[in-house]
């Protein structure tokens, strides 16, 4: 059941979308309106002492501000029934997202890397080392599964976190997970869902 939503604003940095984006296709998913408030660097300085632990994204929900990541996806989806249909299920979930922050350690200290050659360097160890251990776990538990989730027989989540990386790691390093079909054929089935299709139409471009 989608719950009457309370008055929301969510405050992602602008360029590194990523880090509010798994909230957004969860609200996108359920259909629930919301205020897209994207903070540019240059006003960052003067809202960083209003923000909790001064850290990004928040999510304002009638004057309450919550941060971290996970913290404001797992209330999303707790709120619009997408943490599967039981407590063993959304344990499940919790399980794929905070792995999903392990395998990503990596690509964030690729993405923050400035000298091109360790960059390069980061992101092949990434993709040699890193990935493909976590790539055949999550393989193996769509396959197990057999529901065409990566949790239960439904959407949840942890669907959404899970395609968002993975269909990110594929546009932008093409045949990565040509080894995995059944992590291509998940996020290829949620990225199409009608409500998350639409709305990766219509998202503003921004880097990664």
């Amino acid at each position: 059941m989608i719950r009457r939503p309370p008055r929301s604003t969510l405050f992602p940095y602008t360029t590194l979308f990523r880090s509010a984006e798994v909230s957004r296709l969860i609200l996108a998913q359920v259909g629930v309106k919301y205020v897209d408030h994207r903070i540019e660097r240059e006003q960052w300085p003067e809202l960083k002492p209003k923000m909790p632990f001064g850290q990004l994204p928040v999510l304002d929900v009638d004057g309450v501000l919550i941060s971290q990541s996970h913290a404001i996806e797992r209330f999303l989806a707790k709120e619009h029934g997408l943490t599967g249909k039981n407590s063993l299920e959304s344990a499940q979930c919790d399980m794929v997202v905070d792995t999903l922050s392990d395998m990503m350690v990596v690509a964030v200290q690729i993405f923050l890397e400035q000298d091109p050659a360790k960059k390069e360097e980061l992101k092949q160890k990434f993709l040699k080392e890193v990935l493909p251990p976590f790539a055949k776990n999550f393989e193996k538990m769509l396959v197990k599964n057999g529901k065409g989730h990566i949790v239960g027989d439904q959407v949840t989540w942890a669907d959404i976190a899970l395609a968002n990386i993975m269909s990110t790691i594929e546009a932008k390093t093409p045949d990565t997970l040509k080894d995995y079909p059944n992590i291509k054929e998940h996020y290829e089935k949620i990225m199409n869902l009608p409500n998350i299709k639409k709305w990766l139409e219509e998202r503003p471009i921004t880097e990664f």
